[in-house]
């Protein structure tokens, strides 16, 4: 009897550890890789640390790349907090793109609803860019609402999101706005979760007065390589905007949960 019990509550800690590792895998954080990001925040108490590698390769050979790094914690249940950095060469020029070089972003995401069988999981984001880096021109605030519906072999995300700049040149917006699509899901038929594809398209108001809409569409995976750290990569293309807009913007880096 004592036995069966013990094979019982190893077989119930076994199966709590792979929902837990699956639900780290799908928390899907903004540019870890793609635009998109989950409407449900970072477990309570939890702790993330993400680094990454981003090269864009541009119309015209004026390609640019950097690092990047970001926090999450779980501050309360259904709260998540972040701040996130990214750095870039060419700053000035990226300045006008609306793409900035060791500004200081934070956010809070508070979940407004769990998913039910009828209803998305729906949150809001509200963001600081603090203007910390290279070029910078003035502090920018972001609202942002998100949803996320699961299905029975994957799931889809909306993110609205909009932008009012702090400061702004002549030819540039000073409010922008962002609507981004896409899903997730594990690949195979055997159910192992150590694996997610995900992809999104996004539409976004271009940085200058008067450019068209900037269109982009994004395919990336994050892959479990421990029990609780992730290695994420992706690929995007500017499919519309600027002159010189990214052809093809690559991304590769780790997650790590505390």
């Amino acid at each position: 009897m004592a036995s069966s019990r013990g094979v019982a509550c190893a077989a119930v800690l076994l199966l709590a550890a792979r929902l837990a590792g699956a639900q780290l895998l799908s928390n899907l954080e903004r540019e870890r890789p793609l635009s998109m990001e989950d409407a449900r925040p970072v477990p309570y108490r939890a702790l993330s640390g993400s680094a990454d590698w981003t090269y864009s390769l541009r119309t015209g050979s004026l390609n640019d790349y950097g690092p990047g790094f970001s926090v999450l914690y779980g501050a309360v249940r259904g709260l998540e907090v972040g701040s996130a950095m990214r750095w870039v060469t060419r700053p000035e020029r990226n300045a006008n793109r609306g793409i900035s070089s060791g500004d200081l972003m934070i956010h809070a995401l508070y979940q407004l609803s769990e998913e039910t069988s009828s209803m998305p999981a729906l949150s809001g984001r509200i963001g600081v860019q603090f203007p910390t880096g290279l070029d910078s021109k003035g502090t920018d605030v972001e609202l942002a609402a998100l949803a996320t519906r699961s299905f029975d072999s994957f799931r889809a995300h909306v993110n609205l999101r909009y932008t009012r700049l702090g400061a702004t040149g002549a030819t540039e917006r000073s409010e922008r706005v962002e609507a981004v699509g896409g899903i997730d899901f594990v690949p195979g038929a055997r159910g192992l979760t150590d694996t997610l594809v995900i992809a999104d398209a996004a539409v976004r108001s271009n940085p200058v007065v008067g450019g068209s809409a900037i269109v982009v569409a994004e395919l990336g995976a994050r892959r479990r390589i421990g029990s609780q750290t992730f290695l994420f990569g992706g690929a995007g293309s500017e499919l519309t905007g600027r002159h010189d807009r990214a052809r093809l913007r690559l991304r590769v880096g780790l997650t790590h949960f505390y």
